[in-house]
């Protein structure tokens, strides 16, 4: 005869109360069925596990140790409910996000940390990848969501674009432009207006020099960089100005000065990028989650 979750239940409830009638209304049945079932479980195992008198209800030796296993198994039966009811609702999983530099001072890490405290069953893995790298890793599967610079995607990716921001000069702070308020494009025509390379993210770096081009300067090529800090850095040292992100003024990078200019077009925008046919319902939770919470700080901050 076969033992039932629901025998195992009405025992360790029997064995908490040590009364029938006490136990039955836990149970919310009557005690004929709790005896019946109590005297099923009996001849499953083989031996007594309670002993009843008109007085009192005791469990045998051996019922003492039945139950002490008996409520494992339950705890055990609750935890895997519990767990399944996490996967098939998407509250538990690995989600792999990548992430280009820059995000680190756009407001990632604080909507990182408040989904980790929303979904702590959840683990994120995160990756730095340029934007081409992402786009080709989210297309094959090898990772679930990217946060990019908003360009044209293959048609079996989705986006949700988080926000956009201004583009600023970033100059030494011994600079003649530096603590001007605002600018002309046209005053950077004599000097080394650094770009990061095309390679790593061709559609953002085309819309940089497009900028620059419309104001007759020539960007300087020269220097092979791929991010954003390295960009910082060489201005710091003095070896030319940029167009940067505003919110890169939180990098904490010493020696430079962040300047206005009048450009209308001169925005950047961020993109949150994931399949279309994502099957991870962690993934779609995360998705939901950023969508609602939103990314860029305000700082800079214009119309997605």
């Amino acid at each position: 005869m076969a033992i039932t979750f629901r025998q195992l239940r009405h025992f360790v409830v029997l064995a908490e109360e040590l009364h029938f009638g006490r136990a039955a209304k836990r149970l919310s049945i009557s005690q004929p069925p709790l005896s019946a079932s109590l005297k099923q479980l009996e001849l499953a195992v083989g031996y007594a596990l309670m002993t009843r008198s008109r007085k009192s209800v005791q469990l045998t030796p051996a019922g003492s140790v039945f139950v002490e296993q008996a409520r494992q198994i339950l705890d055990q039966l609750n935890a895997a409910t519990a767990k399944g009811r996490d996967v098939a609702s998407g509250s538990v999983g690995t989600v792999s996000v990548g992430f280009v530099p820059s995000m680190l001072f756009r407001g990632l890490p604080a909507l990182l940390r408040r989904f980790e405290e929303a979904h702590p069953q959840i683990v994120l893995a995160l990756c730095e990848k340029n934007t081409a790298h992402q786009i080709a890793d989210i297309r094959r599967r090898k990772v679930d969501v990217g946060f990019i610079h908003a360009v044209p995607l293959p048609e079996t990716l989705a986006e949700h674009r988080m926000g956009a921001e201004r583009l600023v000069c970033c100059v030494h702070r011994a600079h003649r432009l530096a603590g001007l308020r605002r600018i002309d494009l046209a005053k950077l025509a004599s000097e080394k207006v650094i770009v990061f390379s095309r390679e790593f993210a061709p559609h953002y770096h085309d819309k940089i020099v497009a900028l620059l081009k419309a104001s007759d300067i020539e960007p300087f090529l020269g220097y092979d960089v791929q991010h954003w800090l390295t960009v910082l850095a060489l201005v710091s040292q003095g070896l030319g100005v940029s167009l940067v992100p505003r919110s890169l003024a939180s990098a904490g990078i010493g020696d430079v000065s962040f300047v206005d200019i009048t450009a209308r077009n001169a925005e950047h925008a961020v993109s949150l990028v994931w399949h279309k046919a994502a099957s991870n319902d962690a993934t779609a939770l995360f998705v939901d989650f950023a969508r609602d919470h939103g990314l860029l700080t305000g700082a800079g901050r214009g119309k997605p």
